[in-house]
């Protein structure tokens, strides 16, 4: 069985031995770069204030208008960089609400304004700077006073800019991403427990919704584990398979197929066809035209006889939990009556190497 939805099992996004993957080395050296061309450039503009006589109050002046040219560019970066969801992505079938795309749309919407806006008013924008090297520039001491101070304006909004859309190229899409995931493993838990509180209903069974949640959150990352690692099936045995159709929906969600068989010897043709991961069965079912009591134990001395390793889980009653010693000893793995129980064994079983 080819696992599909892998995608909903992806690993954790750092290197196997602990260190800082490629993107955040990436957001790293970015940050480390920004700061230090503004770092450069405060430094440039006190040598060059404090050379031309000047004091070096005129070169922090330079500096505040570097850094508020550098924030506005930042932000202006951010919304140039925004990334798109793909057109032709289709959310898991746990996702039962998408994105929204707000942002993406604002964000095409003002690039799209910024960008004809400064188109239109090109032939204007000359005069338009020197006007605000002329304001800005007023009151400083140093020479060419209107040009020192445009000067910051432009270096700040390169490197703010720069830095802007950078970060959100190497970051932010990670980070959206990495919501994307969690909502998608949360919306899938809550679902799973969902399942499992509605078998337990079926099976007149109840559980704490505590031991319900750990028991899903422990099959999910079984499950994760593997990744899209082919997994062997499961065979389940009931002579009324419709009983236990919430936990079979449970394990078809983890991806992990499920075949069935209403008696004992159509089990053991379904075992010689092919190999299975697990096998669950009940403890007493209707075989033909006569109800044994013990068809779990005599399915279980058919399978020994003939595999000694497969595992098999007995999902049954109370009376099933009185003959448990009875049961492991003819070669059962489990006894067990709790639904968040068999989920969380049968998903170790198959997943197990």
């Amino acid at each position: 069985m080819n696992v599909s939805g892998a995608e909903s099992f992806d690993q954790d996004p750092k290197l196997g031995d602990g260190r800082p993957s490629g993107e955040v080395l990436s957001a790293r050296v970015l940050f480390g770069g920004s700061g230090g061309a503004l770092a450069v450039g405060a430094v440039a503009a006190i040598f060059v204030a404090a050379g031309s006589g000047a004091s070096w109050s005129e070169g922090l002046r330079w500096s505040l208008y570097m850094i508020a040219s550098g924030v506005i560019a930042v932000i202006v970066g951010l919304i140039f960089g925004v990334p798109r969801a793909r057109s032709e992505f289709v959310a898991g079938a746990s996702e039962r609400y998408s994105s929204n795309s707000n942002l993406e749309q604002i964000s095409d919407w003002l690039t799209k304004l910024l960008v004809g806006a400064g188109l239109v008013q090109l032939a204007s924008a000359p005069g338009r700077l020197a006007k605000l090297g002329d304001y800005l520039g007023s009151g400083l001491e140093v020479p060419s006073s209107a040009a020192y101070s445009l000067a910051a304006v432009v270096y700040g909004a390169g490197v703010g800019f720069t830095c802007g859309y950078l970060w959100t190229r190497l970051r932010m899409r990670i980070y959206l991403e990495a919501a994307e995931v969690q909502a998608a493993y949360a919306s899938k838990q809550r679902a799973l427990a969902s399942i499992v509180q509605t078998q337990n209903q079926v099976n007149e069974q109840s559980e704490p919704r505590r031991d319900v949640d750990r028991a899903v959150q422990r099959a999910l990352e079984a499950r994760k584990a593997v990744g899209g690692r082919r997994i062997a099936p499961i065979l389940w045995v009931d002579d009324v398979p419709s009983n236990n159709t919430a936990l079979i929906a449970a394990l078809n969600t983890l991806d992990i197929e499920v075949q069935l068989a209403d008696s004992t010897a159509k089990a053991m043709e379904l075992i010689g066809q092919r190999n299975y991961g697990l096998v669950i069965s009940d403890l007493g079912r209707q075989e033909g035209d006569h109800y044994n009591d013990r068809a779990g134990i005599d399915l279980l001395d058919q399978i020994r006889a003939r595999d000694t390793t497969v595992p098999v889980i007995i999902f049954g009653t109370y009376r099933a939990l009185a003959l448990q010693d009875e049961l492991r000893a003819h070669g059962a793995t489990a006894v067990t009556t709790r639904a968040s129980e068999l989920l969380e064994l049968a998903t170790k079983a198959v997943t197990a190497p």
